[in-house]
Order: C-alpha cells, then sequence, then structure tokens
C-alpha cells in the first residue's frame, strides 16, 4: 500500500503539472477564448473548475508522451528523468500560479470535512490496489506487453510471437511509464489510480442534500459507485477495461455536470471530446463515445465565427496527436492500422501477422464475447464458422449465462433502448411541427418542463444517450462479454430512466414537504447501501489480507516455465495453460518453435511468422 501511495503521488504531481501546462497553453490560444457578453466588447479565457481536469489532462498527455518515447527506447528511467525536468520547468514557470493553486488545495485539505473524505477515499483506492485478485488477462498478456515497452519500447512483429501482444493498448505504455520498473518491481498501479479519480469524482453525490434535488450526473455516479465496487477487488491488475471503464464514466459525469450547470464556453466540450478520442486508444470499443464530438462540433460550426473554425482545426491537430502514436504502434507492432480488424490492409509490411491468423482472432473474440467455451471455439475448422452462429442460438445462451444484477440491468437497457427510440421520434415530430409553441419548447430545453437547476437540452439528453444506446449495441453485436462493456450497461438505462425520474421529482414541487422527504429516503437508502457493500468488500477482503501489502504490492502470478530458442534468443513458455505472468521474459503463450524466426539475429530487428496456422 505504501508502495502504491507513493507512485501516486508521483503520479498527481507529475500529471498535475502537464495538464496545467496543456491547458494553460490550450485556453491561451485566440480561438478558444469565448465572448463576454452579447455585445461582442472582448473575449475572455476559460479556467478550468476543477482540479482533476488538469490531472486528467496530465494523464492524456503523459500517455501521448510514453508512447512516442516507445518509439524510440524502453519507457523506464530515462524516460521518467525527461518527464521529471519537463515537470520541473514548468514549475518554476508558473510558480506562482501553482503556488496559489497548492495553497487553496492544502486549506480545502485542512480546513474542511471535504478534504478529509479526498484523503480517506485516497487512502481506501490505494489500499484495495495494493492487492486483490490478479486479472486471468494480466498475467496471460498484460504484464509482459508492460514489461515489452518497458525493455524494448517496441518491437516490429511482436504480436507474431503473441497474438494477443499485438492488442495495442495505450494504457499499456502509461503503465509502463509509471511502473517504476527500473528500482527492481514492476508496479502496476494505474487501473487503479484511474478508478480513484472516478471515486474522487462520485464524492459530489453528497451534494444532492444541499441543492434538495436530484440532478442526471447523480445517477451516473451512482452506477458508477457500484462498478467501484465490482472491481475494488481486480484493480490491481493492469487491465484496459478497467482503465475505459473509468474513463468513459468520467467523461459521462463530466459532460452532464457541465450541461446542467450551463457551462456556454465550448473548451471544456473540446477537452472531453479529446479525452473520448484517447480512451478509443485504450480500447477500440470505445470509438462509439466520439459520437458525443457532434455537441462541440455543432458549437463551433453553427454560428460561422472564423475564430471557432480555427478552433475546430486545433482541435483536430490535437485529436490527430493523441491517435497518431497509437496507430504507429499497432502497424510497427501488427502490421495492421488497427489488429485484428483485416478490411483495412494497407502496408503489406514482412511483418505483419498472416490475414488467416488475424480474422481467426477476431472471430475467436466475438465468439468467446457471445459465451462459446473454449472447447466449442476450438471446434470450428475455420475463424469464418465463429461469425456464422446463428443469432437467436449465441444471443439465448449468452443471455441465459448471465446473473444476478447485470441480467437485471440488461433488461432495463432493453426497455431504455425503446424509450430513447420513442424520445427520438418525438424530437424530429417537434422539428418538423409548424406549431411554434412546440418548436420554442424544444428550442429551450423544455420540452419536460425541468426546473433551471437540473434541466439538460433535450437535444444534449439525446446526443449524450444516443452514445451510450450505439456503444451498448456496438458492444452487443461485437463481443458481449459484461466485463467488456458494462460501463455501458450501467449507463445506458441509469441516464434515459433518470431524466423521467428528475420529470416526476419535479412535478412533487422542489421545495415541498413530499420532495424533502424524497430525498431524505434516497439519500437513507444510498447510504445504507453504500455501507453494506463495503461491509461485503471487508468479509472477502480477509481471506487475502497479507500484512507485506501494507508496504508493497502484490506481485504477477509466478508459473512453471519450459524454454524454447530462435536464433540466439531463448524464450519461455507455461508448462501448463497459457499465462507466465511478468517474471520470465521474453515469453509466449506456447513452444513456437519453427512458427517464427527473428527478421535479423537480435529481437529487436523484429519477429516474423513463418507457419500461419491459427
Amino acid at each position: 500500500m505504501l508502495s502504491v501511495v507513493l507512485i501516486w503521488v508521483y503520479v498527481i504531481i507529475t500529471t498535475y503539472l502537464t495538464g496545467f501546462a496543456f491547458l494553460k497553453f490550450v485556453t491561451s490560444l485566440d480561438c478558444m477564448q469565448s465572448q463576454k457578453n452579447k455585445s461582442k466588447t472582448g473575449y475572455k479565457k476559460y479556467n478550468p473548475h476543477y482540479r482533476e481536469s488538469y490531472i486528467m489532462a496530465g494523464i492524456v498527455v503523459n500517455t501521448v508522451y510514453a508512447q512516442i518515447y516507445s518509439l524510440m527506447a524502453g519507457v523506464g528511467v530515462s524516460a521518467n528523468l525527461i518527464l521529471i525536468a519537463f515537470c520541473t520547468l514548468i514549475a518554476v514557470y508558473y510558480r506562482q500560479e501553482l503556488f496559489e493553486e497548492v495553497m487553496d488545495a492544502v486549506r480545502i485539505t485542512v480546513g474542511s470535512r471535504v478534504g478529509l473524505y479526498y484523503i480517506l477515499i485516497f487512502l481506501l483506492m490505494a489500499y484495495g490496489t495494493s492487492h486483490g485478485i490478479m486479472h486471468y488477462d494480466s498475467d496471460l498478456y498484460h504484464a509482459q506487453a508492460i514489461r515489452w515497452i518497458e525493455e524494448y519500447g517496441i518491437v516490429r512483429g511482436l504480436g507474431n510471437l503473441h497474438v494477443r501482444l499485438a492488442y495495442n493498448s495505450s494504457s499499456f505504455a502509461l503503465a509502463a511509464l509509471y511502473s517504476m520498473s527500473f528500482l527492481g518491481k514492476s508496479y502496476h498501479a494505474m487501473a487503479g489510480f484511474f478508478a480513484l479519480m472516478l471515486a474522487w469524482q462520485c464524492l459530489d453525490l453528497k451534494d444532492i442534500l444541499r441543492r434538495k434535488q436530484p440532478i442526471l450526473s447523480d445517477f451516473a455516479r451512482i452506477m458508477a459507485i457500484y462498478y467501484l465496487f465490482t472491481i475494488f477487488d481486480e484493480m490491481v491488475a493492469p487491465a484496459s477495461d478497467y482503465y475505459l471503464s473509468c474513463i468513459v464514466f468520467y467523461i459521462i459525469i463530466h459532460w452532464l455536470d457541465m450541461n446542467v450547470r450551463h457551462t456556454h464556453s465550448y473548451v471544456p466540450y473540446i477537452m472531453l471530446a479529446l479525452t473520448g478520442v484517447y480512451a478509443v486508444t485504450i480500447k477500440l470499443s470505445a470509438a462509439p463515445i466520439l459520437i458525443l464530438a457532434i455537441i462541440p462540433i455543432y458549437k463551433l460550426l453553427h454560428k460561422g465565427d472564423p475564430r471557432k473554425y480555427k478552433a475546430l482545426g486545433v482541435s483536430v491537430v490535437l485529436a490527430l496527436i493523441i491517435v497518431l502514436p497509437f496507430l504507429i504502434r499497432n502497424i510497427i507492432i501488427s502490421g495492421w492500422l488497427v489488429y485484428p480488424v483485416t478490411g483495412i490492409d494497407l502496408f503489406n509490411l514482412k511483418w505483419e501477422i498472416p490475414k488467416e491468423i488475424a480474422a481467426y482472432d477476431a472471430a475467436e473474440i466475438r465468439a468467446y464475447g457471445r459465451g462459446l467455451d473454449n472447447q466449442a471455439i476450438m471446434s470450428q475448422a475455420d475463424g469464418a464458422a465463429l461469425w456464422e452462429t446463428d443469432f437467436k442460438a449465441w444471443a439465448s445462451n449468452w443471455f441465459a449465462g448471465i446473473h444476478g444484477l447485470n441480467k437485471v440491468m440488461i433488461v432495463l437497457d432493453v426497455v431504455a433502448i425503446v424509450v430513447y427510440v420513442l424520445c427520438l421520434i418525438y424530437f424530429f415530430a417537434v422539428a418538423l411541427s409548424e406549431t411554434p409553441g412546440l418548436k420554442n419548447k424544444l428550442n429551450t430545453g423544455k420540452v419536460f418542463k425541468l426546473s433551471t437547476r437540473s434541466m439538460l437540452n433535450f437535444a444534449d439528453f439525446l446526443t449524450i444517450s444516443g452514445s451510450l444506446v450505439v456503444c451498448l449495441l456496438f458492444w452487443f453485436f461485437s463481443a458481449p462479454l459484461i466485463r467488456y462493456g458494462e460501463v455501458y450497461v450501467c449507463l445506458t438505462f441509469a441516464i434515459i430512466f433518470g431524466r423521467f425520474l428528475i420529470h416526476g421529482f419535479n412535478k412533487l414541487g422542489v421545495d415541498s414537504a413530499r420532495a424533502r422527504l424524497t430525498i431524505q429516503i434516497f439519500a437513507t437508502i444510498l447510504v445504507a447501501w453504500i455501507g453494506y457493500k463495503g461491509v461485503r468488500l471487508v468479509i472477502d477482503d480477509v481471506s487475502r489480507f497479507n500484512a507485506a501489502n501494507f508496504l508493497t504490492q502484490q506481485d504477477y502470478g509466478d508459473y512453471e516455465v519450459d524454454t524454447f530458442v530462435i536464433g540466439d534468443v531463448t524464450f519461455y513458455y507455461p508448462v501448463e495453460g497459457d499465462r507466465i505472468g511478468y517474471k520470465y521474459f521474453p515469453s509466449a503463450p506456447r513452444d513456437m518453435t519453427g512458427q517464427i524466426e527473428l527478421i535479423g539475429k537480435r529481437i529487436e530487428d523484429g519477429i516474423v511468422y513463418k507457419n500461419p496456422q491459427p
């Protein structure tokens, strides 16, 4: 736990500083400054309202940095020294502003109960990240993928050694940057840090008693708390699913908060849209979240302001900077622009993973997500057969395999999609209507007569909900394993039904005795539920408790191995199963003798496939 705490302090300092510098630069651009008033007499800079915005921006910046550095060398002590030097320059340049920020943060932390809450959550999440259940895939390939980045940065055709190493995720580069492997042990604390950021964001749920009414982001926060409870004993693992889910929760909650607060500047919407681009580099299943970019694009284009056109251009450049290192790494590791998508074959590189292997791998991912067990998958003659499974057959088996609250949420999601479609029909019916009164309701966002404090523009509600619906459907028709898309399962019905629940609450009268009683009952149930889940966590943790974890983090798994030799390089593989952990490097899930060869004499020269059989 102590090691996790120290690493997180380092992460907070470095991400805060790089994020601070990045946002200062972006908001200083003329095109990113908003109009002061309707008379158009001047412009003002946007100032971020949330300190976590600096940390989140820094996470994106440092991830891009780690990926770019990995293209040149292993991400280790030198990469961290350069980062520290850069952060020192930022601290010196912005010393006055940063001093004020630090003093303000200290006042909040020391002088209020809220600061104590933030510290307690920090320590609780650090304890959870110090030990737990190591994800199967982390010992299968996450640990090895991170170590390859630590040791070599990148190797051509690495996916030929183990196809799952071609599942490039920007989260692995970030994990390598902050793994501190040069100290003698590779720590894996960044999935837990993403969970920490989300937990801090959920803390704002306490404000429901102060404001005496719910807002839409409250429902997203409740589902985020549920998700954090489900991964608390697993966030010790550097699984990209946890990074992605936490970042999507963050985007949706933050976006809803800004809408409810009627944030007029387009800058924070651009920043969140760019965070969505970053989410796609963590895992491609997040691609539909980019639908949210419609909102800032509309804000930038609908009035024909040349300054806003320039802001759009800057945004596109920033998006390219975020995504290009990820795509370049894809090409170098697998030979494909986006592995295992074989429909885009632009390069025909020597080290390209054979198309039939990539196609089989894609089919296996989908089949596994649909609930086919390994024996059923392996019984198929080729990858194509896995794609052709009858929809009714796999969907019914898939649904039967889901248990507990997940099944309830799936049913609620189906109903929510129907409700969303009806809302969409209503929206277009009003938009096409010749009745001025209806159009005025649509334009003001008061279709459901929500109160001013909790009102969310109807078009924005449809865009945010639509993004989640598309994400949910994309997940369902690709690889619907709950772990892959739990964030969409949680959020879709919560946001859509949440709007109607707020509508019902407002009908009670915000200041009425019934409304106050409803809020008190809701808060009591919420506190009782969190208390119950907390007790369950303590009970479950007893069997895994190890006093040593108060000092250092639980390591990856350790397995019995054998070796094979390719050229002059010795590789390891597990004697049983396919997991090998971090310790034995380089490794493959099985003996690859006769199937691969080195491009040159060194492993750095690359790896190619000799015998393309899945």
